[in-house]
């Protein structure tokens, strides 16, 4: 589990380097990004070809990056954080729904590898699993990225420059997804080993 975890933030402070170094060319990290994310899901359709978790995954990406975009419309409308850096004096940078999307993708993977080693058995240590993984990793990235210069909090109480309420917000965002996929999952008797692992099976 601590090689999973270990290789998850060194992904994000790669990913994050990346932004953090080309966020004055967005632009350039939203095709970056956009062939990534078409990469990603090549790669899942040719091992698992189109099965339920490539449909989870495409859906769970669309709403991650759709609600993502509101909660950005929603903080940079009332300047609670401004970006830096855009060309025309925008506020809002083309990569971020592609962000938001491989977010989801991203979780997606870290919490499948750690069920797989078999080390949680129920859905209460399973959620807690999701909720540390929901506080620490996307602050680890915001860390990276805001001392890069790509943006600035102005709401207070910060814990190295991210505020204590972005970080619950963090958390509430990607834990309502998971309950959201859970609840979908169990509804319509769909197996799959991060929302409805009940059948104790591989996919």
């Amino acid at each position: 589990m601590l090689k999973i975890i270990l290789r998850a933030v060194i992904s994000l402070f790669i990913i994050g380097c990346l932004i953090g170094i080309f966020h004055k060319y967005d632009l350039f990290l939203c095709i970056f990004l956009s062939i990534y994310l078409v990469y990603k899901f090549y790669r899942e359709i040719k091992i698992h070809s189109i099965n339920t978790k490539v449909v989870l995954l495409f859906f769970g990406t669309l709403l991650s990056g759709f609600l993502g975009v509101l909660a950005e419309l929603w903080g940079i409308e009332n300047g609670y954080w401004l970006y830096h850096g855009l060309s025309d004096n925008r506020q809002f940078p083309y990569w971020l729904p592609l962000a938001w999307g491989l977010t989801f993708m991203f979780f997606y993977q870290i919490e499948e590898s750690i069920l797989k080693k078999g080390f949680i058995k129920s859905f209460k240590i399973k959620f807690l699993m999701v909720l540390l993984l929901s506080a620490t990793l996307p602050t680890w990235g915001e860390i990276i990225t805001i001392y890069l210069g790509v943006w600035t909090y102005t709401w207070p109480l910060q814990f190295f420059k991210v505020p204590l309420l972005a970080i619950f917000l963090l958390v509430a965002f990607h834990t309502s997804i998971f309950l959201f996929f859970t609840f979908i999952c169990k509804r319509f008797n769909i197996y799959n080993l991060v929302f409805n692992n009940i059948k104790n099976k591989h996919i």
